[in-house]
Order: structure tokens, then sequence, then C-alpha cells
């Protein structure tokens, strides 16, 4: 059994959901919150074939994990989620909605049950790229869920390099050579801002769109500096 430890981000304990947390980018961000000491809550859709080896990946860390079914399109499933860790675990802490479709509108139809599913004030974030259309939906759940002491900010990016699994390696390739910072996104990257949104220090941000992106995108606004 491995003993409580210390964390610099101060998230022993929290209880966490992750959706979509079986992989690419959910299992980052699972496995950042999980490597300070949380008890991490993934959720995984019917046939899902990475949700063991997901389970693999977060076992030894100073946090814990499960999994659990959920269809984040199904307004009454994810209702009874939230009922269900609340009733199980007492409280939630940190809710991250990894964006895997641009359909935003699900988490504006359970605004409710989720502020409930705090006990004492927490954290939304979503984290996702900068297609999909965040802004609107984090300023809607900011402004309702500021009243319960729930910070709601998103954490997006250009593109992520995941490896052997990129769907446009040329692409990475090239927004490598032209990134400010030399390289592309990495899962890691994004994870490690949602982390730091998750922390104590920074309940004072609020409603914020957060690009991870080394710069990439300054390219866009300014011009070429390489």
């Amino acid at each position: 059994m491995i003993e409580p430890v210390n964390t610099r981000l101060g998230l022993d304990g929290k209880i966490a959901l992750v959706t979509s947390g079986t992989h690419g980018l959910g299992l980052a961000i699972a496995s950042k919150l999980c490597d300070n000491g949380a008890h991490v809550i993934i959720t995984t859709s019917p046939g899902d074939v990475d949700a063991e080896r997901a389970l693999l990946v977060l076992g030894g860390k100073p946090g814990s994990a499960s999994v659990v079914p959920l269809d984040i399109q199904d307004e009454n499933a994810v209702r009874v989620l939230l009922e269900q860790v609340k009733l199980e675990r007492g409280r939630l802490d940190l809710f991250v909605h990894h964006a895997v479709s641009p359909d935003m509108t699900p988490l504006l139809n359970v605004v409710e049950p989720l502020a409930k599913a705090f006990v004492d004030g927490g954290r939304v974030v979503v984290a996702g790229y900068t297609v999909t259309p965040v802004h609107g939906v984090i300023r809607t759940l900011a402004l309702e869920m500021a009243w319960y002491r729930v910070a709601v900010n998103a954490v997006v990016t250009t593109v992520i390099d995941n490896g052997p699994m990129n769907i446009d390696p040329e692409l990475v390739d090239r927004l490598a050579i032209k990134s400010p910072s030399g390289r592309v996104t990495l899962p890691e990257d994004v994870a490690n801002a949602v982390a730091l949104l998750c922390a104590d220090e920074a309940a004072w941000i609020q409603g914020q769109v957060i690009t991870v992106d080394g710069g990439l995108e300054l390219l866009e606004r300014w011009g070429e500096t390489r």
C-alpha cells in the first residue's frame, strides 16, 4: 500500500471525475491528478478497449483510480453518476471534461446537479482543442457556478503530438519546426495546466480559456518569429 505523500499542488485526497479519461489527453490528465494524490474516477464508453490499460497506467501512483461507464451526451446518466459519486465519496472536488465532441450542450444541461455534487467549492475544467467552441460555455458555466464557489475554466491547444498515434505525422513535424518553442504540445503539457487550475492557489481564476501551445498561436497573430 502506498502511503499518502505531500504534493506541491495540494491535491491529496481530492475526488476528481475525468470524462473520456481512458485514452489520450484524458488519460494524461487523469495520470497527472493521480500523481498528485487525487482519487480519479475516469469515465468510459461501452466497448472501450483502453479501460483496462488505463487502470494499469494509473496503478501504483500516490493517488488511486476507478472506471465507470458514462455517455456524456445522456443528461440523465450524468445526473445519476454525479449523485452516485456524492453518495459513495461524500463529495466531488474536481470535474474535468475531456472534450472529445464539439457539442458542449450536455454540460449546460447539468449545471444544477454538477454544482450540488461539490460540497465546499471546487473546480470545473474543460480540456480540448482551440477549434472546440468552449468560450461561450465556459462563460455561462463560470457565471452560474461562481455562486457555489466553483471555478470554471478551460485549457485548449492547437494540436497535440501523440507520438506513434499521430493522425497526420507530417503536419506535426511542420508545426514543430514553426513553433517558437521548438516542438508541438504534448498531452502532458495540457495535463500540467489542468492540474494547476485545480490547485487551491488558482481559486480566483474564473471563466478563462487558456491556450497551451508553446506560443504556436502567436504566429497567427503576429507573424513568423523564426
